[in-house]
């Protein structure tokens, strides 16, 4: 049940007018980014979950969404990996603290594009914490300043 509403609430999101930038996160731990609406397309790129992605437009059968990423690249993408909630991208290589403070000890470093879910908001500093696809490379978790992340969250 959980699943179809979230579904049904994407499903909404992309028949809404084009002039409504709306936002999608993805939440499968790999999804493949593709040319065309179909799996038998080539793959352009790989996101990964809570990477927030701008949906432009789904196919007729609204089962594929075009989307944009942060840095302007689209491709299409299975409505399935997709989820309402939200997800921030790192805009640059970044350090993450683990007080929402530049004088916080670096708890981990990221890559540009690099994918966190919005834990909380304090000041003009977000929580974050990611999901490694690895459990052996530790979860990393603290503050980034709001202007080194690109994405959205549901308040």
């Amino acid at each position: 049940m959980k699943k179809l509403v979230a579904l049904f609430s994407l499903c909404m999101l992309i028949s809404a007018p084009a002039f409504a930038q709306k936002y999608a996160s993805v939440n499968a731990k790999e999804a493949n980014v593709r040319t065309c609406a179909g799996t038998s397309c080539a793959v352009k790129w790989h996101a990964w979950r809570y990477t927030p992605l701008i949906m432009i437009r789904a196919n007729e059968s609204k089962d594929w969404v075009l989307v944009k990423d942060f840095e302007g690249y689209q491709g299409w993408i299975s409505s399935s990996l997709l989820s309402p909630n939200g997800g921030m991208s790192a805009k640059t290589d970044l350090n993450v603290r683990a007080t929402p403070s530049a004088s916080g000890d670096i708890v981990c470093t990221v890559e540009k594009g690099y994918p966190f879910k919005y834990i909380s908001k304090q000041g003009k500093w977000i929580q974050v914490q990611d999901e490694p696809l690895k459990a052996s490379d530790g979860v990393c978790k603290g503050w980034v300043y709001n202007a080194n992340l690109w994405g959205f969250f549901k308040q």
